[in-house]
């Protein structure tokens, strides 16, 4: 499959998926209030958090992996994230009270859906990989739609979700490829010991990346309110979504793209460029589009009565995330490069870069100025300042490349 003709599919499902999560936010909003929604986007987070310390990105290995070395690979990730996700659920349970079932129930799902999707972008099944994506977004609304109550969608989301990944995992693990001493305690130590350099580089960077994107509502929840966080979360879920559709299917395309190159030890500098240029416009047209089209949309809904006065009262969080929105679209996926290419030590450095931003913009911010909007406007900034450092040094990484077959950086 052609790397445009994978983008389309990966973002035309997305929109579904997005279009689908929206449905699910709205319905949690129209039935329980917007301070559930805030709840539901707390719960979401943590466990993305929880799945990405759980894989520590040994899934990420598997498409690049050798055909020797692959059920080892898929053993490691599974027996990982089973111990991994544990202690995480006991550790969120304490801090915020939920139950340690569905907790570590969640958290292992999408632990698994991440291992499955690496599995898929091996093999270049990306349709696949966005029909998955889309079963688990129809999963959940399901759920919201036909539970009675808040807590009835954490318990039906959690043992539907786990069924679902399991059925997906019968058919994309290579079986043939495991054998029994793949269990052994010596094995997985063999494993672990020989990639330690990626783990503990690109899975601390791919860990902290997770807890930039879904640590702010955390925070938000804990130093304003749920009410709160349910404005970031829709706006999030509505202005974002560029971000999440096109970025996220650029980033899964090009890695399983360029992981392969990655194998053949070759570059493909002009496909970068139009890869490049592409999210150069997608960029500049969601951010116009967010700026003119939201306050719209949102005055005709209230008025209509679709939704109530708490969506409306989202709009300037809309209008403050707007330098994010742009940067976060039009460089974000670009680090592939250095994902499959580059420096273990620089992914891992930029990600620590937006953790600090994080932690000025929602812990710094609210303890000196106690404002929602003081913090907001400081996070979208000092992450489009950030993004455009990484601009300079993810094109300076890809013209290293455009005449070397010798790739990887050897730090």
């Amino acid at each position: 499959m052609s790397l445009l003709k994978s983008i389309t599919t990966v973002a035309g499902s997305s929109i579904i998926s997005q279009v689908i999560g929206a449905f699910s936010i709205w319905l949690i909003s129209h039935r329980y209030g917007m301070a559930e929604v805030g709840q539901y986007a707390l719960t979401y987070s943590i466990v993305l958090i929880g799945a990405q310390i759980a894989t520590f990105a040994s899934q990420l290995l598997l498409p690049k992996q050798s055909s020797e070395q692959l059920g080892q690979n898929v053993v490691f990730c599974f027996v990982q994230t089973s111990v991994l996700a544990l202690p995480y659920a006991v550790a969120v349970v304490a801090l915020f009270e939920q139950s340690l079932l569905w907790v570590y129930g969640l958290t292992l799902a999408h632990a698994w859906i991440l291992i499955s999707e690496n599995l898929l972008m091996r093999d270049e099944k990306i349709t696949l990989l966005a029909t998955q994506r889309l079963m688990v977004s129809v999963l959940v609304a399901l759920c919201v739609y036909f539970s009675r109550e808040p807590a009835e969608i954490y318990w039906a989301w959690t043992a539907a979700l786990l069924l679902l990944i399991a059925l997906w995992l019968l058919y994309s693990i290579p079986f043939k490829r495991i054998q029994l001493r793949h269990f052994s305690w010596a094995s997985n130590w063999r494993f672990l010991r020989e990639h330690r350099q990626h783990i503990a580089g690109i899975g601390s960077a791919e860990v902290m990346a997770m807890v930039n994107g879904n640590l702010p509502i955390v925070l938000i929840t804990y130093w304003f309110s749920p009410l709160i966080a349910g404005y970031f979360a829709v706006v999030s879920r509505f202005c974002l979504s560029p971000v999440v559709i096109i970025g996220n299917a650029v980033r899964n395309s090009i890695f399983s793209k360029w992981s392969v190159d990655f194998r053949y030890q070759c570059f493909n500098y002009p496909e970068f460029l139009k890869v490049r240029q592409l999210l150069l416009m997608m960029g500049i047209a969601a951010t116009a589009g967010v700026y003119l089209f939201y306050p719209l949309v949102m005055q005709f809904a209230t008025a209509q009565q679709w939704v109530s006065q708490e969506w409306l009262d989202s709009v300037p969080t809309s209008q403050y995330m707007l330098p994010y929105l742009f940067t976060a679209l039009a460089i974000c996926p670009l680090t592939v490069v250095e994902l499959v290419f580059g420096s273990p030590r620089y992914f891992f450095r930029i990600q620590c870069e937006q953790f600090a931003v994080v932690m000025v913009a929602f812990v710094l911010m609210p303890d000196w100025s106690a404002s929602y909007e003081a913090s907001i406007i400081a996070f979208a900034a000092l992450s489009a300042l950030r993004y455009g450092f990484i601009y300079l040094t993810v094109n300076k990484r890809a013209r290293s490349m455009s005449g070397s077959e010798v790739l990887r950086d050897a730090q």
